[in-house]
């Protein structure tokens, strides 16, 4: 079983989609990749964009294939670079037996055109493997408009698609909510897996992706919490699920709600926006958390905060791999100091952002100056701009941790005399009692998980 790199340039429909194919023959890209001799298939996952991977199989003896993925040329780049990678490295390939996904494509799929059939005997656009790095031949000023143009209207009928497919998922999803409220919370929380993946998987059909992701993750925060407070936190979080699905049909094209029900915006797209809000300067590391998604995906989150008061609120680098890259070593790099450009979503409230170029440096030239805020004024702040947010970020003033004769951690801030529940299940000894000058937390408005903290002795120590 085996496939020649002249066959894979046959099938291409194009030289473009050979060098779009060349870019994804990267092991990172592909998580799983597999085959079954006997019946002469292989398949994979190709890691995209967003959190769910593309579905990619293919006969690599009668050339058949499918993907998951919404491209309008056939064969799509994924079905291109799963056969390059076969015909390069077969032994990458693990023998195992077709998922269900596999199994239900060989059952409906079509056979190869016989011989003298029109399709057979289609004329084929010249295309090579081995001419990729040369360039394209330049288009007219009149051939780029019409290109651009045709792009454009391809772009808006595609939007189109994908919004009415999104709003036809939420509308399902409302009727989902009002279905678990009839049946009570209490047993919602006792099927809460069940219920919560099944509506899930349909909100991923539909594409609203993130959306989808953040129902998928429910289950997990319910279980967490005391039993005492799983029914407030299903409220809550269901009716700031309400509130966002509602936000949709109100706006679907506000930058906000788009990114929280669809899906982000890629580093490229952020890095080559010219509107892009743009901060230089010098920034500090006083958060950071690695955790594993439902989606099979690792979620490592960075938090920063401007020291030379250029930009008054925390500033969230968030990174995704898949968990079967392994799950990376990580080195805290709290108080770490960094001088560069950092380029953010666009939103009400900037706050997700990437890293453009910088230099780790030691210490900064001039005293760091911090912009401290009360728990209740960004409470305040970024449920006026978004209130579905799930957390908010805050570094947060003088104060000490004390711990209940229950057990519990609260924060007395002495700038604004507030008291503040923290989520956290332990905390470092040597922050119990002492005089902090400053803290930096996630609040969802009730509790705070304590990320780190200031000592005067002993200076940040992570939480």
């Amino acid at each position: 079983m085996n496939i020649s790199l002249e066959t894979i340039q046959e099938l291409a429909p194009d030289q473009a989609s050979l060098n779009a194919a060349k870019k994804l023959l990267k092991p990172a890209k592909w998580p799983v990749l597999e085959q079954a001799p006997a019946i002469n298939t292989i398949w994979g996952e190709c890691q995209g964009s967003g959190s769910k991977p593309y579905y990619t199989v293919a006969d690599v003896v009668e050339h058949g294939y499918k993907c998951t993925c919404p491209s309008r040329k056939f064969p799509c780049k994924h079905v291109l670079a799963l056969l390059w990678q076969f015909s390069d490295a077969q032994h990458g390939f693990a023998d195992a037996e077709p998922p269900q996904w596999v199994h239900d494509w060989l059952g409906r799929r079509k056979r190869k055109p016989t011989a003298g059939s029109v399709e057979a005997t289609k004329p084929t656009v010249a295309k090579d493997i081995g001419a990729i790095t040369q360039e394209a031949k330049p288009l007219s000023p009149e051939e780029l408009a019409k290109k651009e143009a045709a792009q454009a209207k391809r772009a808006a009928s595609n939007k189109a698609k994908t919004d009415t497919s999104i709003s036809e998922g939420l509308v399902e999803f409302q009727q989902w909510l009002d279905d678990q409220l009839l049946n009570g919370v209490t047993t919602f929380i006792k099927e809460v897996n069940e219920r919560c993946r099944r509506i899930a998987s349909r909100l991923v059909d539909a594409k609203a992706t993130n959306f989808a992701a953040r129902v998928d993750e429910l289950p997990a925060k319910v279980m967490a919490a005391d039993a005492a407070v799983q029914a407030e936190m299903v409220y809550q979080e269901l009716g700031k699920l309400a509130m966002l699905s509602e936000a949709w049909f109100t706006d679907c094209n506000d930058v906000d709600v788009r990114r929280a029900v669809a899906k982000s915006e890629t580093r490229e797209q952020i890095i080559s926006d010219e509107k892009a809000l743009r901060i230089t300067g010098i920034w500090q590391t006083v958060g950071e958390h690695i955790e594993s998604r439902k989606d099979g995906l690792i979620a490592h989150a960075k938090w920063l905060i401007n020291v030379d008061g250029r930009y008054q609120e925390p500033a969230l680098l968030l990174d995704f791999y898949p968990a079967s890259a392994g799950r990376k070593e990580m080195i805290s790099s709290i108080d770490r100091l960094i001088e560069g450009e950092l380029i953010f979503y666009p939103a009400r409230q900037p706050l997700r952002a990437v890293l453009g170029e910088y230099q780790v440096i030691t210490h900064a030239s001039e005293t760091p100056s911090y912009q401290i805020s009360t728990h209740q004024a960004a409470f305040q702040r970024y449920l006026a701009s978004s209130p579905w947010l799930e957390s908010f970020p805050v570094l947060i003033g003088a104060g000490r941790i004390a711990q209940s004769e229950s057990g519990d951690y609260w924060w007395s801030d002495q700038v604004s005399e507030q008291t503040i529940a923290l989520s956290n299940k332990s905390i470092n000894s040597v922050l119990l009692g002492s005089e902090l000058s400053h803290a930096f937390v996630l609040s969802d408005g009730y509790k705070a998980q304590l990320m780190s903290a200031n000592t005067l002795l002993w200076g940040t120590i992570s939480c």
